[in-house]
């Protein structure tokens, strides 16, 4: 019990620094296909690469989707809005209802991976958002 208090101090005190310096959001490329995103990470061939993009699917509650690539391959997350909270979240939210994985922004969720490992397939592998793509190499 402890160690999730703690989890969720520091998270909140990272998220709360970040807030006071200014966020470009780079990482945000809007409209954009599944392939499109996977193809411009591949060509960045970086582990930790990332973009945030629009879900091909119009939804209120899974709005965007975080494309990270490591090891040689891109896995898309879900980003989810929990409308009861107003907080942000990434996955389908089926594995957990952990208070310390909601956040207040989309751009908390991403200052915070690239301190902290994001939890990728099921734990078996981890990876921190370090090369944010931007729009501009999305064919």
């Amino acid at each position: 019990m402890k160690s999730v208090t703690l989890i969720i101090a520091v998270k909140s005190l990272i998220c709360e620094l970040h807030r006071q310096t200014s966020c470009e959001e780079d990482w945000y490329v809007g409209a954009c296909t599944r392939a499109d995103a996977e193809h411009a990470l591949h060509l960045v061939n970086r582990d930790g690469a990332f973009l945030v993009r629009d879900c091909s699917v119009n939804s209120n509650s899974e709005p965007l989707v975080l494309a990270v690539y490591h090891e040689k391959k891109v896995y898309n997350v879900k980003i989810r809005f929990m409308q009861s909270t107003s907080k942000y979240a990434l996955g389908t939210g089926q594995r957990s209802k952990d208070v310390s994985e909601m956040f207040d922004s989309v751009a908390d969720i991403i200052k915070f991976h690239t301190i902290f490992p994001i939890i990728l397939v099921s734990g078996r592998n981890i990876s921190y958002l370090l090369a944010p793509i931007k729009k501009s190499i999305i064919p």
